[in-house]
Formats: structure tokens, sequence, C-alpha cells
């Protein structure tokens, strides 16, 4: 207790919960970086192809800035959309989500690499969970599975086949690079490898179980209450829910190798981005 008070006044003293120079620079370059990502999400990746590749821009938030800078910054990147594409359509369940992403993987991703004698554990524990979901869910909704997961209409549908063979490649290779990770880990006595395989393996964790919350179980329920308010729908979630889970859980089935890899690669970045930050934020250079 009392370091916890020792830490909160040094914060105070330091002005570590105000914003830097460096830290509203770095704002807006992020910002920046949003808005083409999220150009892209609705000019390029539509449709059947529709990936929202903002959420990884939001996880980057959350690791680079901490989970509640992150969140600020989701904040105003909902605000600045809003702004841009007006506040007609505005809903507190699509605005909830950066938040949420940059919390989750802020606080997750520090929690899993601080552990990491529990991190194998948890993380294969968390993948068979998730297997054994997806296995139960498609086998019960399978047979009406609609193009996309923002389709009005049921009458044209992916074949069963499709979306299995996409989902089980994805998961396929989710699992195969785990079990690799694991080996290295395992077998490799360089603390540099140990340590790289560990972070990749959480950031793989941090990556799936922020989708897995936000897209999975968030999406359906934010996009049912999206049509019936604004297109006079009366769509019930018993019904609706899984046909629009089932496409969003093959999709991000492949999207998350693509963000974890991506994400590992600009992690260098990302810390170094942390360290200027504290370096910033131990001087008295915040307003």
């Amino acid at each position: 207790m009392f370091e916890f008070i020792q830490k909160i006044r040094r914060i105070k003293k330091t002005k570590q919960h105000k914003l830097t120079v460096f830290e509203i620079s770095l704002f807006a370059l992020l910002l920046a970086i949003y808005i083409i990502a999220a150009i892209l999400e609705r000019f390029v990746f539509k449709g059947i192809m529709n990936i929202n590749i903002t959420y990884a821009v939001f996880i980057i938030f959350g690791l680079a800035l901490g989970p509640w800078k992150g969140a600020f910054l989701g904040i105003l990147c909902d605000t600045l959309n809003q702004v841009i594409r007006g506040i007609s359509t505005w809903m507190i369940e699509y605005a909830l989500v950066p938040v949420f992403i940059a919390l989750i993987s802020g606080w997750l991703l520090r929690l899993m690499y601080a552990k990491q004698k529990i991190t194998w554990i948890i993380g294969f524990s968390f993948l068979s969970i998730i297997t054994a979901i997806f296995v139960i869910v498609l086998a019960i909704h399978g047979n009406n599975l609609p193009i996309n997961e923002t389709a009005v209409k049921r009458t044209k549908l992916i074949p069963i086949r499709i979306v299995l063979s996409i989902a089980i490649v994805g998961l396929a290779f989710i699992w195969i690079s785990s079990i690799t990770f694991l080996t290295l880990f395992i077998k490799n006595r360089k603390f540099s490898v140990k340590s790289n395989v560990v972070l990749l393996f959480s950031i793989l964790l941090v990556v799936f179980f922020t989708l897995m919350l936000c897209r999975w179980f968030w999406g359906p329920f934010a996009y049912i209450n999206y049509h019936n308010r604004f297109r006079s729908g009366n769509w019930d979630y018993k019904t609706y829910y899984p046909i629009f889970m089932i496409p969003i859980i093959a999709k991000t089935l492949i999207e998350i190798p693509i963000y974890t890899a991506v994400i590992f690669v600009l992690y260098p970045i990302i810390i170094m981005i942390r360290q200027r930050i504290l370096f910033y934020t131990s001087k008295i250079y915040s307003y």
C-alpha cells in the first residue's frame, strides 16, 4: 500500500499523468495512420473481403501507449471518424470498440509477457477452448451462412465447404505455429530466441483474445443493434447472432496470424515509442 501511494505521488510530481509534447505529436501521427487504415478498410477491403485492419491499429495503440492513453486515442479516432462521415448513425456500441481493444491489448500483453512460466499453459488452454467453441457453433449453425457479416439478404450463402476450408486453414496454422513456438522455447538455449518466441506467442494470444471479444462476441451484437435501430429491423439475437458470428470467426482466423506477424515486426518500434514516452514523462515536459 505504501509503495502504491509513493508511486502515485511520483506520477503526480513528475506530471506523468499529463500529455507531453512528444505524445501529442505522436497522437497526430497515429491518427493519420488510423485514417489511412480506415480508408483502405472502407474502399479496398469491402464486401466478402471485408477486413477490419483498424482493429490491428487499435491493438498497436494499446501496446505502444498503454491501456489508458491508447483508449483515449481510440476515442479520438472515433470522434474524427464521426466528424468526417457524420454522426447520423453514431452508436455507442461501435464507439466503445477502440476503447475496449486498446484497454485489453495494453493490459494483456504486459500480463502475459511478465508471467512467462504460465503463458504457455494459459495459451494452449485458451486455444483448446476456442477450438471447441468454434467446432460446436459451426456444427449447430453451419447451414445458414451469409455472404458476409453485414449482409442483409439471406439469399446468398457461402457454401459450407468454403467456410470450413478457410476456418480450418486459419486454425490449423495457429496451432502449428503455437506448437512450433513451444518447441523452440523448450529446445533452444539462447535467451534471445526464448524471449522472442515468448513475445511472439504472447502477441498471438493478445490478438486472438482481443478479436474474439470485439469481433466474435461484440461484433454481431453491435450490428444487430445497428440494423434494428437504423433500418427499422426486428432481428432477434437468438436467430441472427450465430448467423453473423460464423463468417466473422472464419475471417478472423485468417486475420489473426497476419496481425500477429505485423505487430511482431513493428514491436521494436513500439518499444522505442514506450521508451521515448517514459523518457519525456520522467521529465518536467508535460503540460
